[in-house]
């Protein structure tokens, strides 16, 4: 999208669009990338909260994207996934946006691995595994037109979860 674009859809006048964005359209683009990452962070936490366990929140996580797939008739997914795999490689300040973006996402998995029972570097693991998954998830979604896979996959990152190898031993004792 043209910077021309960006205009005529939000009426703002040139001049304003340069006052607060003086580098740019990358610097549109990495605030456009910094606030969608924080909305999709603040959606993780808030189903983290309701849904404090893995299998809970996996479930819910999957039904809230399969919602949001279906009520936009399949043009959306995520927020970032265009931008990224179109203009980061070229864009410094764009691979730094999304690469804090999908750290803070990838965080609030981990987190809730670890409140599960994970040691640290494998609530990092599977919470790295989960978020690839996500994103497969929802492009194929977006693919297919349909949202059953997306729903079962994402769900499938919760129903996996296995308490850590040290509980398993102690229960053997």
């Amino acid at each position: 999208m043209a910077v021309a674009d960006v205009l005529a859809l939000s009426g703002a006048p040139r001049g304003s669009l340069y006052h607060h964005f003086p580098e740019g359209k990358v610097a549109l683009a990495a605030a456009a990338v910094e606030a969608s990452g924080a909305a999709v962070r603040r959606h993780l936490l808030r189903l983290a909260a309701c849904h404090p366990t893995p299998k809970a929140f996996f479930r819910a996580y999957g039904e809230a994207l399969g919602d949001w797939m279906t009520a936009s008739h399949f043009r959306d997914g995520c927020p970032l996934a265009t931008v990224m795999l179109e203009t980061a490689s070229e864009e410094p300040r764009l691979q730094a946006a999304g690469q804090a973006a999908f750290l803070s996402w990838r965080a609030v998995i981990a987190a809730l691995f670890r409140k599960a029972g994970d040691a640290p570097a494998a609530a990092e693991a599977r919470a790295l595994r989960c978020l690839a998954v996500v994103e497969g998830a929802l492009l194929l979604a977006r693919v297919q037109q349909s949202t059953d896979l997306l729903r079962s996959l994402v769900a499938a990152c919760g129903e996996n979860h296995r308490p850590p190898r040290a509980a398993e031993d102690s229960a053997h004792e």
